[in-house]
């Protein structure tokens, strides 16, 4: 089976660039990092609230719990 190709440094750096341009760039660019540094699918990062991300004082987890119904394959992970 073949591996999916990876982004380099420079292609990272030139869609994080495309991505500031847009609407909603703090978004977006978060959503970007999310698939491409936590190695979570587009999938997972829709399905996520902000709960998720947050906890009560408002500040960034540092992981993430999906639950099942999040994920590919209905299996639990944190990321």
């Amino acid at each position: 089976m073949k591996q999916a190709r990876t982004l380099s440094d420079k292609d990272r750096k030139r869609l994080l660039a495309v991505v500031a341009q847009r609407r909603y760039a703090e978004r977006d660019r978060a959503m970007v990092l999310l698939t491409h540094l936590a190695g979570m699918r587009i999938g997972e990062v829709a399905a996520l609230t902000v709960g998720d991300v947050l906890d009560r004082n408002g500040d960034i987890v540092p992981e993430i719990n999906l639950a099942a119904h999040q994920t590919k394959g209905a299996h639990a992970r944190t990321v």
